[in-house]
């Protein structure tokens, strides 16, 4: 099983991290996806990707600190380089959110189309065949590296519609975007669906309060569904009291779901792990 949005570095994970791992395997979670939030968080995601096999990372600027980045090209080398790493698979998380007054909006918007301009850069790198120059890694994986396309994690909270607009208007395949965490209505899930996104569910479907939210995902199409953790947050039922949410609890939101659908556990956590694959590509 593979809890595809979980921040490692995190307090409360981080700390303990080795333990949180041995839980996640003992739950049979065998690979885990720790989100850069910062480029500097990113970096600590990467070491420990390094560290151990069966954990990847990823590289972007979640809205929420949209404020400290004032320098463009400063904060797309520091995450270019990271994109560049081979157990780096996506851009993100990034994206847009109204929840809150600060930062402003406009000025998530404009980070937010920063890293748009990178994921559509990397994809033409792509389409030439260019490859990177590796040395960061153990011995037997050094050496030169296709540089593919990046999946892309998009955090968006109350915002569909600003961030469909700039997902549209970036020219990337909306294919290659998952809305983490999705949370909204009805309406808002048939309008990514509708645009041909993924869609990642989080502990939150469970939660005796999400009726009309765990209606919604019914409608899902099961090879455009993901599910994560997003630990150390939103642990699910029927733990909701534990803090903090850890990556082996990924599999009582894939039990959740799969009774929802009344299919076996075995069979909703295949079906979920190969869209994972595809979609990150996953070694």
């Amino acid at each position: 099983m593979i809890d595809t949005h979980c921040h490692l570095t995190y307090d409360g994970l981080h700390e303990r991290v080795d333990d949180v791992i041995a839980a996640a395997s003992a739950a049979d979670v065998d690979r885990m996806i720790s989100v850069g939030t910062t480029p500097a968080d990113a970096e600590k995601a990467r070491a420990l990707s390094h560290r151990k096999p069966n954990i990847y990372f990823t590289a972007g600027l979640h809205p929420h600190y949209a404020e400290g980045y004032t320098d463009k090209a400063a904060l797309l080398d520091a995450l270019r380089e990271k994109l560049a790493d081979p157990k780096c698979v996506a851009l993100g998380e990034m994206g847009l959110d109204r929840h809150y007054p600060e930062p402003p909006f406009d000025v998530q918007q404009r980070v937010f189309e920063w890293q748009l301009e990178l994921a559509a850069e990397f994809s033409e790198k792509s389409e030439k065949g260019d490859k990177y120059l590796f040395l960061d890694q153990p011995d037997d994986k050094k050496g030169t590296y296709p540089l593919f396309p990046k999946a892309i994690i998009i955090h968006n909270r109350q915002a569909t519609d600003d961030t469909l607009a700039m997902l549209g208007s970036s020219g990337i395949d909306p294919a290659r975007f998952v809305f983490h965490c999705f949370t909204g209505t009805a309406d808002e899930l048939d309008k990514i669906l509708a645009f041909g996104s993924m869609v990642s569910l989080t502990g939150i479907v469970t939660f005796a309060s999400a009726i009309d939210l765990a209606a919604a995902t019914d409608r899902i199409p099961l090879d455009r569904l993901m599910i994560e953790t997003d630990s150390p947050y939103l642990t699910p039922a029927p733990y909701r009291k534990v803090r903090p949410n850890e990556p082996r609890y990924v599999a009582d939101v894939a039990r959740f779901l799969a009774d929802r659908r009344a299919m076996s556990l075995d069979d909703f956590t295949a079906a979920v792990d190969t869209n994972a694959e595809r979609f990150f590509r996953l070694n």
